[in-house]
């Protein structure tokens, strides 16, 4: 199964070249609303509200998560994620990549399909006591089907409204075990596989690596020759990545206008 990221022509350069992939925490996504459809049911010590932030504070900093659709040719994707439709839409092989294995990934590829909904659910979980919120991060690292209505709760729900993102997540455990600061620069392996953490914008961004041969696509936006005439791009260098890619032997082509109409295509030229 092929599924799609979205993205600017620079990231595109590092993902391919780093073979990684990168992995977000919940606090750190551009939805305020992530995480609110998680809700428990209350008792006399514990209302639902005191159990909600606890649980949303844990997950956040122990799971990234991976958003990832189904469509490279979605024009208000390319617009908002695809750095106005000058970047690139890389597709992987979520087989290939370990992102759709049960044994690794808390919510692989098959089972992250986004949840919309025009209100917002009210499927309350049991009260929680304190070993199942101090088990979140240390026990959970594979998929088991008794934590999955946690977990969908947490991170598969989203308004109607981003409906048009088709989007598809894994979630993966990317606890670092030495315990190192989340604003820090490290390496580290876990049972989810091998991470490089790194600093984008003032927060962590989690790089899983991934095999070379599980990236398998990408697709040029219509206007990625805008990085070469507006943004100082040197053509050679933007030729060349091109061509680069192609010999690693991925699918490389140029995404265009489909004349006499508001959808995108591929286009027939040769790279």
């Amino acid at each position: 199964m092929i599924l799609y990221k979205y993205m600017s022509f620079s990231s595109a350069c590092s993902v391919i070249g780093n073979r990684s992939i990168g992995f977000s925490c919940l606090e750190d996504l551009n939805d305020p609303f992530e995480c609110a459809a998680l809700c428990f049911k209350g008792s006399d010590e514990l209302s639902s509200k005191l159990q909600h932030n606890p649980h949303k504070n844990r997950l956040s900093r122990n799971y990234g998560v991976l958003s990832l659709t189904r469509n490279p040719l979605n024009a208000l994707m390319w617009a908002h994620y695809g750095d106005d439709h000058r970047g690139v839409v890389i597709g992987i092989d979520v087989n290939k990549a370990q992102l759709n294995t049960v044994e690794n990934c808390v919510i692989p590829a098959n089972n992250g399909e986004i949840i919309y909904t025009s209100t917002m659910p009210q499927n309350k979980l049991p009260t929680a006591n304190v070993d199942s919120l101090m088990s979140i991060g240390k026990e959970h690292a594979s998929f088991h089907e008794h934590d999955f209505e946690l977990f969908k709760n947490a991170f598969l729900y989203k308004d109607l409204a981003w409906g048009y993102e088709e989007e598809v997540r894994v979630i993966k455990n990317i606890r670092n075990p030495q315990d190192n600061s989340r604003y820090s620069d490290s390496n580290f392996a876990n049972e989810s596989g091998d991470w490089s953490q790194i600093q984008v914008y003032g927060r962590p961004l989690y790089c899983l690596s991934i095999p070379a041969e599980s990236i398998v696509e990408a697709y040029l936006g219509c206007s990625s020759y805008s990085n070469v005439t507006r943004l100082g791009l040197d053509k050679e260098l933007y030729i060349n990545t091109r061509k680069e890619w192609k010999s690693q032997g991925i699918n490389v082509q140029l995404v265009r206008r489909c004349e006499g109409s508001w959808k995108l295509e591929l286009s027939d030229h040769k790279i």
